[in-house]
């Protein structure tokens, strides 16, 4: 088996140096900067809270007064103009993230130093976006998965690729660069697979799944699923899934996700997001594995301390399955009786939903689509702040999740639209208005707008909001709905044409459009 070179030489980079060339002429001391500024003896931009020099090197930048973050101020505004409960832009807009003060220095002992701005732009950005939307403090990828590219090519081309792909977007210049780094990696992958000892890697499995997100984010061509069937292996080579495992819950969140855009069900049998695999025994634990304990609680994303918004949305899964899983039953067995067995099956589906969400704890179930512009005595930290919009997020999946269901019950229409369809379709479009764009949080409304655009007749008003807000800023989004609305625009056009309903689902399937939406 032929294994491609990784870009390995002698130097030795670190992390939180930024790359550079060369060395520069001193610059004055500033007076008026941070006092990390201050402290080197280097020119400061003042920017706050944090300055570009300390974001970019990723320092503690520190000031004589800390400067006093924009939360939750009252407004009198409406739209998302009132919207100012979020941090500022530098706290959580595209590459202006710095590590916290007290987490970890990776060393890069013979890495390319040409590959060291995607990795920095992985770490800084990719990581953050990956599964949850700001996930910065805490983060699994990039504490426990990035150290392992000085020892695995597989998992360092994998993630140059990903890296390069994002910045693609706006600099044509690294598509060269993202689509030689995949192929690099496959070439790395398929070698390390002859290795059973390095097959249960997480670095391995980490590699593959990044190469899953590379075709997701950068690609048209559906290759993600051939990427997350190659995972499932994987994670079943290692023994199963694992709940405490954060790969395998990123592999749930794609899975469970990827199948109804996939037209099937979940890649794994049963509720495994909630459940370990059944084991005879315990493996030795591998060179790479990650170094928390099957026992540690995963504390992730770290505004999610409680784990409240996490288990949630894992139970919510659990009927996202079933809705794929009747999906696909619903475009095959196309009998009178068997469809009316799917719509029984659909209701029941439904119940359980509005089961669950009633049952949902009154902070998430009750809260208010403008909760951002409500007065309040106590501004929202920084983390109470990503935590409601996480809410937000989910109150918006599960109106897109009813929205799914009816499109089951009734795909092209027959009959008048249910009161709850209508009341749905309000309820995301609500939530999408609400919610400020610009910082990322984009990512977690688009199933449901998705589901909105696909349960309307003819409405000028309601697609253009969604085509509004399905066009990312490919500055800030990793994921995007590119291909995603390319269907809807091609669906209303036939629903405005031919002045009657279709099912989304089999214009997908006329046009060969593969899609993918991060739930």
């Amino acid at each position: 088996m032929y294994k491609g070179k990784s870009n390995l030489n002698a130097s030795n980079t670190k992390l939180n140096m930024a790359p550079g060339m060369g060395i520069k002429a001193p610059v004055p001391r500033t007076r008026t900067g941070c006092l990390t500024c201050r402290a080197r003896k280097v020119k400061c931009d003042e920017g706050k809270p944090d300055c570009g020099r300390c974001i970019r090197l990723q320092r503690d930048c520190k000031w004589s007064t800390p400067p006093a973050h924009m939360l939750a101020t009252t407004s009198h505004g409406h739209g998302l103009s009132s919207t100012s409960s979020l941090p500022t832009t530098q706290q959580l807009a595209l590459g202006k993230t710095r590590i916290p003060k007290d987490s970890f220095v990776i060393e890069f002992p013979n890495i390319d130093k040409t590959t060291m701005p995607y990795i920095h732009h992985f770490v800084g950005f990719c990581t953050r976006f990956l599964a949850y939307a700001n996930d910065d403090e805490g983060n699994p990828f990039k504490e426990e998965l990035v150290p392992f590219v000085t020892t695995s090519p597989a998992l360092l081309h994998s993630i140059i690729a990903v890296a390069a792909g994002h910045m693609s977007r706006t600099d044509k210049q690294h598509e060269v660069k993202a689509t030689k780094h995949y192929s690099m990696a496959l070439r790395e992958l398929n070698a390390a697979l002859c290795d059973s000892s390095v097959a249960k890697q997480n670095a391995t499995l980490g590699a593959c799944l990044l190469l899953c997100v590379y075709e997701i984010s950068h690609s048209d061509r559906g290759l993600w699923l051939e990427h997350l069937k190659g995972a499932r292996d994987l994670i079943l080579h290692r023994g199963g899934p694992r709940t405490t495992d954060f790969l395998t819950r990123f592999f749930a969140l794609l899975d469970v996700s990827g199948s109804l855009w996939a037209g099937q069900g979940p890649l794994l049998p049963g509720n495994y997001w909630l459940e370990d695999a059944p084991t005879l025994s315990t493996s030795p634990k591998q060179i790479g594995d990650s170094a928390s304990t099957a026992e540690a609680p995963l504390n992730w994303p770290y505004y999610d301390p409680g784990g409240v918004m996490t288990g949630e949305f894992h139970m919510f899964m659990v009927f996202m399955a079933k809705l794929s899983r009747l999906s696909s039953r619903s475009l095959t067995e196309t009998s009178f009786e068997e469809q009316i067995i799917i719509k029984r099956e659909a209701i029941g589906i439904k119940q359980e939903v509005q089961t669950w969400w009633q049952n949902c704890p009154s902070f998430i179930r009750d809260l208010s689509n403008d909760w951002r512009r409500q007065p309040r005595d106590t501004k929202l930290t920084v983390a109470e702040t990503l935590e409601a919009e996480a809410f937000s997020s989910t109150k918006a999946c599960m109106y897109g999740c009813i929205l799914f269901i009816h499109h089951i019950i009734d795909p092209v229409g027959e009959e008048p639209q249910d009161p709850e369809v209508s009341e749905a379709i309000k309820q995301v479009l609500d939530i999408a208005a609400e919610t400020p764009e610009g910082y990322g949080l984009e990512m977690g409304l688009y199933y449901g707008l998705f589901a909105a655009g696909a349960s309307i007749f003819n409405d000028w008003a309601v697609e253009d909001m969604v085509r509004k807000k399905l066009k990312a800023d490919t500055r800030i989004a990793l994921y995007h709905a590119d291909r995603a609305l390319e269907l809807l625009e091609i669906l209303w056009r036939r629903q405005h044409q031919y002045e009657r309903k279709f099912d989304w689902r089999v214009v997908q399937q006329q046009m060969g459009i593969q899609i993918f939406i991060l739930a």
